[in-house]
């Protein structure tokens, strides 16, 4: 049978809770300041745990830095060795160039010798060639006296001016000695030109030697002034490289040497961070374990206290019910009583259920009936949802009737209404009862606290059949 209820609380059974449960309020507050401390204890952990991973990520920054530096150190002593390497190759750059600057200084003597002697030469010949030229424009102009002289003389002929034949003839005669002398001179002359002639063509044969010997030699000092001049180009780039290189990689070495300052400076302030970091680690774990040692006991005082008030309150609530449900006279209530065992770290407890008669406890194993044992049960597991399970509000009970009288059954159902009728406002309070006692199911339907039930019984077919049946 199952069933759901709302019901609201009247101030008479308040009245009897705040009688029941006196120590309800310190109980909360207690409950509260142990809330309020373990959550403090926790925040203290987490606090701590962030601590030590803080100084964790700090340990591995820092040998992550130290890792880095020596890279940083062994990269300087390479940039030294190859700044060692490539001075000593500008050093033998400096000294090969100084030789080549030797060589050429030797080149250029002879090359201003032979130029010297070329131009001297040179001036030589055009001299000559200038006294040559002069003397054939003489040679010319007598020449061209000669064709004139010769043409006065054929027109004095075609003329016949025989009057003056004698002057002519000795004129005559006189030019024939003149032209003799002329023709002697012609004749020297022309022997100077052949002479100056051939001495032009024997001088145009050495212009011509020396212009090859000016040519090849300005070929010489052009291929030796070309190759050095490529070569020195390249020379003189590689030299501007290795310079820049070399003042880069001063720059770069003056740089690592302040940061291997700096590293060398912040090394000997974390010397001994891994030392500090353990006994740091060492203390703050022996604060934490003395923490969590007196948070432990302070944690299991706390759950002593909660549960002997929880026990007290479990207690209370089942002496109310049983003297309300038990109509019997042998018994005037029951118990849970716990049995500490163990230490502090393994404490254990073991619970048992007393009855009482005239304040005298005794155990109900082996002392009480069957039906009285169901009825305990019953209410050991209502006292327990009251005190435990109130936010859930879900009670099950299963064959509660079975070994019980008339009597305690029709005090059990009572007890059933009562709690229902003090719980129906509840939105979360729900019976299940599970029963084949008719009577007890119709003593709960004479109460109005329940309109149906649902009957489970077996067709023809012999398969489960549910039916929602009212109370009539």
């Amino acid at each position: 049978m199952t069933c759901k209820l709302n019901w609201t609380i009247c101030p008479a059974r308040c009245e009897n809770l705040q009688t029941l449960l006196p120590c309800w309020p310190s109980l909360c507050s207690r409950s509260r300041t142990n809330e309020r401390e373990r959550q403090a204890i926790m925040t203290e952990r987490d606090r701590l745990n962030s601590s030590l991973r803080t100084c964790e990520s700090e340990l591995h920054a820092m040998e992550k830095k130290e890792n880095t530096l020596s890279n940083q150190i062994r990269e300087k002593d390479l940039m030294e060795e190859r700044i060692d390497v490539m001075t000593k190759e500008i050093t033998s750059l400096n000294a090969k160039l100084r030789e080549l600057d030797g060589k050429l200084a030797e080149a250029q003597a002879p090359i201003g010798r032979l130029e010297q002697e070329h131009q001297q030469v040179q001036n030589e010949l055009n001299t000559r060639v200038a006294e040559v030229q002069r003397s054939s424009q003489e040679l010319n102009m007598s020449v061209d006296k000669l064709d004139s002289i010769n043409r006065v003389v054929d027109r004095y002929i075609r003329e016949e001016r025989g009057l003056l034949l004698t002057e002519c003839a000795e004129k005559i005669e006189r030019y024939q000695s003149e032209i003799q002398e002329i023709s002697i001179k012609v004749e020297n002359i022309r022997e100077n030109i052949a002479k100056i002639d051939r001495e032009i063509n024997e001088g145009g044969s050495s212009i011509s030697n020396l212009r090859d010997n000016l040519r090849i030699r300005k070929l010489v000092k052009d291929i030796a002034k070309r190759t050095f001049e490529d070569r020195y180009q390249a020379e003189k780039q590689k030299e501007t490289d290795m310079q820049s290189k070399y003042a880069h990689l001063g720059g770069e070495i003056s740089s690592l040497n302040e940061t291997l300052k700096q590293v060398e400076k912040d090394l000997r302030e974390y010397k001994d961070t891994n030392k500090r970091y353990t006994d740091q680690l060492v203390k703050m774990s022996d604060m934490a374990n003395n923490d969590l040692e007196k948070y432990a006991k302070a944690l299991e005082n706390a759950i002593m206290k909660y549960h002997s008030l929880k026990m007290e309150e479990v207690n209370d609530t089942m002496r109310h019910l049983w003297n309300k449900t038990y109509q019997g006279t042998d018994i005037d209530g029951i118990k849970i009583r716990s049995d500490v065992e163990g230490g502090v770290s393994k404490r254990s407890y073991n619970y048992r259920v007393v009855m009482t008669k005239d304040q005298v406890e005794m155990d109900m194993r082996g002392r009480c009936s069957a039906g009285q044992k169901m009825l305990a049960s019953i209410i050991i597991r209502l006292a327990l949802s009251d005190s435990f399970g109130q936010n859930c509000g879900i009670l099950a009970l299963d064959e509660p009737t079975n070994a019980l009288d008339v009597e305690n059954i029709d005090a059990l159902a009572e007890s059933l209404v009562d709690i229902i009728n003090e719980r129906k406002n509840h939105s979360n309070f729900q019976l299940i009862i599970i029963t084949h006692d008719e009577n007890f199911l119709r003593k709960l339907g004479q109460s109005d606290v329940m309109e149906y039930y649902w009957r489970v019984s077996r067709d023809s077919r012999q398969k489960s059949v549910i039916e929602r049946q009212r109370f009539r």
